[in-house]
């Protein structure tokens, strides 16, 4: 009968010490939470680069061209082989070749992505979109001097889209490889490289 109560009395007290350590752990968790909360940690990590450029009273904003042209050469005969080429890296920012594709008008189109830093401290980001803040909120335009040389023929292309700061760490924008206004007979078996060069690329710097 002894023997009974004791095993059960060390069954209730570790039970007893399961529920203590849960509860701690429940009540440790929910502190880390709130307080990365009220930091502004947890916003930041959810949503990213946004969260800076979107707070006009916390941080400023400057923005500047930067010096300099930057090029590389595409593959056209094998598309996924040009995915993650590096146009620009400064150590902090990078723009890298996100794909190129080839859409439904048979028109060639490359996009590349911008990464860029963030913390509470601040962001910058390289981009060949200019994001500005306007009375009514915000704006981006793409700013990029682009051109494209073929066989050795270099002529200009043009912007097929650009996205606002719709990812965590920047945005993208996109360009036609071959001008509407030009005729250019792109011919893979016979040259399938073609090289593109980019200017006039923007400099964000979001700073307290």
């Amino acid at each position: 009968m002894n023997k009974l109560i004791y095993v059960n009395i060390a069954q209730s007290g570790g039970l007893m010490k399961k529920t203590h350590f849960i509860k701690v752990l429940i009540i440790s968790v929910g502190t880390i939470v709130f307080t990365l909360w009220i930091s502004g940690l947890l916003n930041l990590w959810i949503n990213g680069i946004n969260v800076i450029a979107d707070d006009v009273e916390g941080y400023q904003l400057h923005s500047y061209p930067v010096d300099g042209e930057y090029s590389l050469k595409l593959d056209l005969s094998d598309f996924e082989s040009n995915e993650g080429k590096v146009l620009y890296d400064d150590g902090e920012n990078q723009i890298y070749l996100e794909k190129v594709l080839v859409n439904d008008n048979s028109d060639y189109e490359v996009s590349f992505r911008s990464s860029g830093t963030y913390s509470l401290r601040g962001a910058t980001l390289v981009s060949g979109n200019e994001h500005e803040r306007v009375e009514n909120g915000f704006t981006y335009d793409n700013q990029v001097n682009a051109t494209a040389t073929y066989q050795g023929s270099t002529f200009k292309i043009f912007s097929s889209g650009s996205s606002g700061l719709n990812y965590k760490d920047g945005d993208s924008f996109a360009f036609y490889l071959v001008p509407h206004d030009k005729k250019v007979e792109v011919d893979i078996e016979k040259d399938s490289i073609i090289e593109v060069k980019l200017s006039n690329l923007y400099m964000h710097n979001w700073e307290r």
